[in-house]
């Protein structure tokens, strides 16, 4: 399980824009957002470095929460 802070993430909408860019990576991981701390949570045979690569490519910057 990882955690990422994702500060542009402001809405339901952004939320389901990372959770498909990381399903379409992984079609089997499960994704939780908190809008509210702007952070997901994610359990997925990926590594940490892809689940990074993929929220990048939904257009967010993000970082590994403690």
């Amino acid at each position: 399980m990882y955690r990422f802070e994702v500060p542009g993430m402001k809405c339901s909408g952004c939320a389901r824009k990372v959770e498909r860019a990381i399903k379409a990576k992984d079609a089997s991981a499960e994704f939780n957002a908190d809008l509210e701390k702007k952070r997901v949570t994610v359990t997925s045979s990926m590594s940490q470095a892809d689940i990074a690569e993929a929220i990048q490519d939904a257009g967010y910057a993000n970082q590994v929460a403690a």
